[in-house]
């Protein structure tokens, strides 16, 4: 696998070096076309201080040029007008053997330039050498060449281009270090993120990436540790909806056995003879149907436990009579109460413009769930049911003067199957899915519900409706 260190190394100084190669070409160019006219202006003086110096008749020539070519160190060339050598000096020999110049560039541009100088960068066949011509267009109807070779300028720019050479070198050398130790510095938070998204990979989720810096690779950080808690917590919910799981399908299993199994041994009593027997047979017969009536209730407080808490069954939201609802409910329990002795009694204060929207069947279910409970498991006394509206909200209470609860099961009393008293329960039929379902109830209508208990003295659940 490729170090994306390495990677931002080397395409670093890829790129520098060829910005240098591009930066020295540009820079080669430049020096020499500089040099080149320096040259030329040089050699323009040269042309006119010569035109001034040589005499006019070109007899007289021969012993003139030699000393001044040696002088300024460059070849000189004298023609006439029509460009015929009159001389020609290149630093060791003197001739006049030469042929006609009038078609040189040189020449031509110096016959059409108003200041009559000319100029051209070629290789002379004469002496077999690249030269720098310049010429002048003399008012002494003749033209005065220079030329010098360009050795000092192909010396000038390797000098620079070797300085040129030598410190892209020690750049290079430079930035290979810098960029090594840079790229290592940008890559080490993300090979930290690499090891640890290794680790959470390999289930350990308590692993925390380290944030050093406010950037990007701090930003991917905060996010992967953001969703390794998540994940975390997913799954330590995964796992504890899997422990519910299989405590419901215990329990159902538990109590679904038991009516069944006692339906089973009375009709198995009955087929045994038990039968002929009609009072024994009514007897049984009425225990069968009780306990198929209580099956009835498990399997319908499951299913309505089971929609809410998948939120299957939607609400069905409407405004509704809460005192009207409340005194139904309590009649259905007069009879009841008025058998065991007991006080029941419906309270209700709520002002004479209340409006309360929820879903009625669903309210109805949570206050008849407490209501049953209260009724069932409260001996003597007395079961109040209040309504009242505090602080924007409305209150429903349902207390009792039973037995009370102790405090290790006031915490788990909203689970479902979960009873305090298991015998009892069952001999009173009742299904142990009633409070799990009032507090899936409330939670569906934004509500709570709270329970106050004290050994000995009763109970009072509290659920409060947001208006």
């Amino acid at each position: 696998m490729k170090k994306i260190s390495s990677q931002i190394s080397y395409a670093t100084i890829a790129l520098f070096l060829v910005g240098i190669v591009a930066l020295l070409f540009v820079v080669d160019n430049l020096l020499r076309k500089n040099l080149q006219h320096e040259l030329i202006e040089n050699l323009k003086v040269h042309c006119l201080l010569i035109d001034e110096l040589l005499p006019v008749q070109p007899d007289s020539l021969e012993r003139e040029i030699p000393m001044y070519s040696r002088m300024a160190g460059v070849r000189i060339t004298v023609m006439d007008i029509q460009g015929r050598v009159w001389a020609d000096f290149d630093g060791t020999r003197f001739t006049r053997t030469i042929e006609n110049h009038i078609m040189r560039p040189e020449i031509q541009m110096a016959l059409s330039d108003v200041a009559g100088f000319g100029y051209a960068i070629r290789h002379s066949g004469t002496v077999d050498q690249d030269l720098v011509y310049t010429v002048y267009k003399s008012p002494k109807q003749r033209f005065v060449r220079v030329a010098q070779n360009q050795s000092f300028i192909d010396g000038i720019t390797s000098q620079v281009r070797f300085t040129f050479y030598l410190a892209s070198v020690l750049v290079v050398g430079l930035m290979l270090f810098l960029t090594v130790r840079i790229a290592k510095r940008i890559t080490r938070p993300l090979t930290e993120i690499i090891q640890a998204s290794s680790e959470i990979k390999s289930g350990n989720y308590d692993k925390e990436i380290i944030v050093r810096e406010d950037n990007e690779l701090g930003e991917l950080g905060r996010t992967l540790n953001a969703m390794s808690a998540k994940l975390k917590d997913d799954i330590k919910q995964l796992n504890k909806v899997q422990e519910i799981r299989k405590d419901f399908v215990a329990n159902a299993s538990h109590e679904l056995r038991t009516p069944i199994s006692s339906v089973r041994g009375y009709i198995e009593t009955l087929l045994d003879g038990a039968y002929h027997d009609e009072e024994v047979s009514k007897k049984f017969l009425e225990r069968a149907h009780s306990n198929i009536l209580r099956l009835e209730n498990i399997v319908n407080d499951m299913l309505d436990l089971s929609r809410l808490e998948s939120r299957d069954q939607s609400l069905s939201l409407r405004y509704f009579n809460v005192e009207q609802s409340l005194r139904n409910i309590v009649a259905d329990f007069e009879e009841v109460a008025r058998r065991k002795n007991l006080d029941l009694a419906c309270t209700v204060n709520l002002p004479s413009d209340f409006k309360f929207i929820a879903d009625p069947y669903q309210f109805d279910k949570a206050v008849l769930n407490l209501v049953e409970n209260a009724v069932k498991y409260t001996e003597k006394g007395r079961v109040d049911v209040r309504a009242k509206f505090e602080n924007k909200k409305l209150v429903v209470e349902v207390e009792d003067t039973g037995n009370g609860i102790k405090q290790e099961d006031t915490e788990r009393i909203f689970e479902r199957f979960y009873r305090v008293d298991r015998g009892r329960s069952r001999e009173q039929g009742g299904s142990g899915l009633g409070l799990a379902i009032v507090k899936h109830v409330m939670e569906i209508h934004k509500g709570t519900v709270r329970l106050e208990s004290e050994v000995g003295k009763g109970s009072r659940f509290i659920l409060t409706f947001p208006v």
